[in-house]
């Protein structure tokens, strides 16, 4: 495998990991961190794969590449704290060392397109490189000892994910940095680099990855058991509600209202709308308030469609009595409900009452 080949794998693979993060619900402050690092890591590859065939375009990918490191550093943060790790202050540090690369990469592009001279403004790309590699490296520590942080007060699976992410990380900045400066020759420093740092980048966005998606199937596990725990009060809680909304729509003959909406009955309860919803949806055979309430409206309808004193009223004001602001809904509510129309229903009772004998 080429080297090409290896950056090729890592821009694939970042990208991948990216996209990933758009599938984890509720999207945490780690898994944007993530997808940033994933991008600024494609960048990197492109960077290197542009500069391979003296493409312009490498010196613009490089001002990508301002988010590895730093954002590391808060991954870790994020991870192997609570959820509330990182203040602003930290962010502020990750941007100064993000505005720095910046700096350098932008000092590149001036010169690639000379509008600036090398030999005019080479100390100051030293002095930034020079901040840049402090900087650099004081978060690079930072991230490490954060998995380590703690480690004895860790659970099981805490500990597991924080020996996985300290190995893998500190392997990674070791041979790039002890190994390849101090057991490789400066000659083949040029040609082995490379591969140390895409191999190092490739293992540890993947080991992110991989604790990411342990913690995110542990909180999954976590709520699946507190919702098993909620769910006989939520239950009991969701049958007194509905034995108070029903109650409140016989007792008042709040269905008769032909304007009454959800938010009334909410606001009579005193519970939010949401609520009355969501039990109409998950406690009932209604798909909607609208059919939920349409339902005592017909009962009533029938009854008004047997009655001697209202045999005589027509289908249309035996629906409006009935709290239907128009004939046609009503006709389409009592057929679903019934399975016939209002007059065949009147009709049908009609002809029973006929067929059954006087009393002797």
């Amino acid at each position: 495998m080429s080297i090409d080949s290896a950056y090729f794998l890592l821009f694939l693979i970042a990208l991948v990991a990216m996209m990933a993060q758009l599938l984890i619900r509720p999207v945490r402050t780690e898994n944007i961190l993530f997808a940033i690092l994933c991008a600024s890591l494609v960048m990197v590859a492109l960077q290197t794969l542009t500069a391979q065939v003296s493409s312009p375009y490498q010196y613009v990918f490089a001002l990508g590449t301002c988010a590895t490191c730093n954002v590391v550093w808060l991954i870790s943060r994020a991870m192997f704290r609570d959820s509330d790790s990182i203040k602003l202050r930290h962010y502020i540090v990750a941007i100064i060392i993000a505005l720095l690369v910046i700096s350098s990469r932008s000092i590149d592009l001036l010169v690639s397109v000379e509008w600036l001279s090398q030999d005019n403004i080479s100390w100051l790309k030293r002095s930034i490189g020079e901040v840049t590699q402090l900087l650099s490296s004081t978060v690079l520590a930072l991230a490490f000892w954060e998995s380590v942080k703690n480690f004895s007060a860790a659970t099981k699976p805490a500990k597991v994910q924080r020996v996985l992410f300290a190995t893998t990380f500190f392997a990674g900045v070791f041979s790039c940095t002890v190994i390849v400066q101090g057991f490789i020759s400066e000659t083949e420093q040029s040609t082995l680099r490379p591969w140390f740092v895409v191999c190092s980048a490739i293992a540890i966005i993947t080991c992110i990855w991989m604790v990411l998606v342990l913690q995110h199937l542990e909180r999954k596990a976590v709520a699946s058991v507190e919702d098993v725990a909620n769910e006989p009060q939520e239950n009991k809680q969701d049958q007194l509600l509905l034995q108070q909304l029903e109650s409140l729509i016989i007792d008042q003959k709040i269905f008769l209202r032909p304007d009454v909406k959800m938010i009334d009955l909410a606001n009579l309860l005193s519970v939010s709308e949401y609520k009355v919803s969501r039990i109409i949806r998950h406690a009932t055979t209604a798909n909607n308030f609208n059919q939920y309430i349409n339902r005592f409206r017909v009962e009533y309808a029938k009854q008004l469609l047997i009655e001697k004193q209202s045999q005589h009223w027509t289908v249309l004001v035996i629906s409006m009595e009935s709290g239907f602001a128009s004939l046609a809904p009503f006709n389409r509510a009592f057929k679903a409900q019934v399975g016939c129309t209002p007059n065949q229903f009147r009709s049908r009772h009609l002809i029973d009452s006929l067929d059954k004998p006087l009393p002797a």
